[in-house]
């Protein structure tokens, strides 16, 4: 059965939904050094749309398999505001996506060019008007055990140096993740992590950059 909660759709949300989102509008608008959960699928969907939209320079990401879509029927990385902010952020002359996945990309036959976000990218490109760049990598196998052994495997979002979300508990049919979108000491200790323990330990699957 799908999931009848849409991040994008008013209509769908009950008075809970309608706080927590609004409490999320607020906390990134003010830049508030504030920790919440993030945990439902609609939910995350709905924090990495405004990560994308609020980012400026570099965005990180350790995911999966860049799921186009939950078991609960909720769009994230094939919802096409997820692409448009995507897209949008990319506009922005220098700017970094970088995306890791713990496992294959989330397409039939495993072929990057069909993901959504990509294509999403490469018509911009394609249009004139990309300015940052995008790459994807896929992890190691052994980098990931490396990871799984010592108790670090946690998918996150890093926006700039300033925000992050982190996954606590990644188990799909329960995720637990903690948010936090403004703290520079606890972001920029994530970026280091990132980048020496997963980004430096992946293959380059996709890679899309502006003309030169």
């Amino acid at each position: 059965m799908k999931n009848l909660v849409n991040a994008f759709d008013r209509e769908t949300w009950d008075d809970a939904e309608k706080g927590y989102f609004a409490y999320v509008d607020r906390v990134i608008a003010k830049r508030k050094n504030e920790r919440f959960s993030n945990g439902w699928p609609w939910h995350a969907a709905y924090l990495i749309f405004k990560f994308l939209r609020h980012a400026t320079d570099h965005v990180r990401i350790f995911s999966g398999v860049l799921v186009r879509e939950t078991p609960q029927g909720v769009p994230v990385y094939g919802e096409p505001r997820i692409i448009e902010a995507a897209c949008g952020f990319l506009e922005q002359p220098d700017a970094k996506l970088h995306i890791a996945l713990e496992g294959p990309i989330d397409v039939p036959g495993g072929d990057p060019a069909r993901h959504p976000l990509i294509e999403g990218v490469v018509r911009l490109k394609e249009e004139g008007l990309l300015q940052g760049t995008l790459e994807v990598r896929t992890m190691l196998p052994e980098a990931v055990e490396l990871l799984r052994e010592r108790g670090v495997l946690h998918h996150m979002m890093l926006m700039d140096e300033r925000g992050w979300r982190l996954e606590v508990d990644p188990n799909p049919n329960d995720v637990k993740a903690i948010v936090n979108a403004e703290n520079a000491k606890e972001a920029r200790a994530l970026c280091r992590a990132f980048d020496t323990g997963i980004w430096g330990r992946g293959r380059t699957i996709s890679h899309v950059q502006p003309e030169v």
